[in-house]
C-alpha cells in the first residue's frame, strides 16, 4: 500500500495528495502519517509548494469530517451500529472503535473533536457521533480545522525534514498514539480528583 499511496502522489500532484487526505477522513482506507510525510518530502523534492499542499490537506481534511458527520446526522446511531456490524470490516472499522469514539465524544464534548484528529482511528470515526447529536456545525468545522491542520502540518514539516528518511516516522506512529492516550486518560483522572476536591472542600464549607 505504502507504494501505491507514492506512486499516486508522484503522479498527481495536488490533486492526488487532496484525493488521498479526503479519502482518509471519510472511510479511512490509508493512515495519515504515509499521506502527509510523503508530501512534506515531495514538497524538497519537487515544484510542489509547502504551503500549498498544507492548505490543501486542512481543507480535504475538513471535507472529508464534514461528509461522515452528515452521514451520522441522517441516519442516526441505531442504523449506524447495523451498518458497522455488518459491513463495517471491509472497511477497517470495529464497532469497538465506535463504541470507543462515541464514548470520547460524551465524556470530553466539544474538546473531543480537536482532541482525537490526534489519534489513529478516532480521527476518522470522531466525526459520525459528532453528527449524530447534531453538534454545532460552525464549532465542529473550526475545531476540526484546527485540529487537522496541526497534525497535518506537524507531519508535513515532518516529512520535508527527513528527507529521504521519512518512512522512519512510521516506526514510531504506534508508540505515539499509546502514549498520547495515555497523556489525556492522565490529564483527565487529574481533572476529575481537582473537580472533586472542590466539591468536597464546597460541602465542608
Amino acid at each position: 500500500m505504502e507504494h501505491w499511496i507514492t506512486e499516486f502522489m508522484t503522479q498527481y500532484g495536488y490533486i492526488g495528495v487532496f484525493i488521498l487526505v479526503f479519502l482518509e477522513y471519510v472511510i479511512h482506507p490509508f493512515p495519515s502519517e504515509i499521506i502527509l510525510t510523503f508530501a512534506g518530502f515531495m514538497t524538497s523534492q519537487s515544484n510542489l509548494n509547502i504551503f500549498i499542499v498544507c492548505l490543501i490537506t486542512v481543507i480535504a481534511a475538513v471535507l472529508g469530517a464534514l461528509v461522515l458527520y452528515s452521514i451520522g446526522a441522517f441516519i442516526g446511531e441505531e442504523r449506524l451500529y447495523k451498518f458497522v456490524d455488518k459491513r463495517g470490516k471491509y472497511i477497517g472499522i470495529k464497532t469497538q472503535d465506535l463504541d470507543k469514539t462515541i464514548k470520547w465524544l460524551e465524556k470530553y464534548g466539544h474538546w473531543a473533536i480537536f482532541i482525537g484528529r490526534f489519534i489513529p482511528i478516532v480521527r476518522t470515526l470522531i466525526s459520525l457521533p459528532a453528527g449524530i447529536t447534531k453538534m454545532n456545525l460552525p464549532a465542529f468545522i473550526l475545531l476540526t480545522a484546527i485540529g487537522t491542520g496541526m497534525w497535518n502540518i506537524f507531519l508535513i514539516m515532518l516529512g520535508k525534514t527527513l528527507g529521504s528518511h521519512w518512512h522512519e516516522i512510521l516506526l514510531y506512529v504506534g508508540m505515539y498514539s499509546k502514549v498520547f492516550i495515555i497523556v489525556i486518560a492522565i490529564a483527565a483522572l487529574y481533572v476529575i480528583y481537582l473537580w472533586y476536591k472542590r466539591i468536597k472542600t464546597t460541602r465542608a464549607n
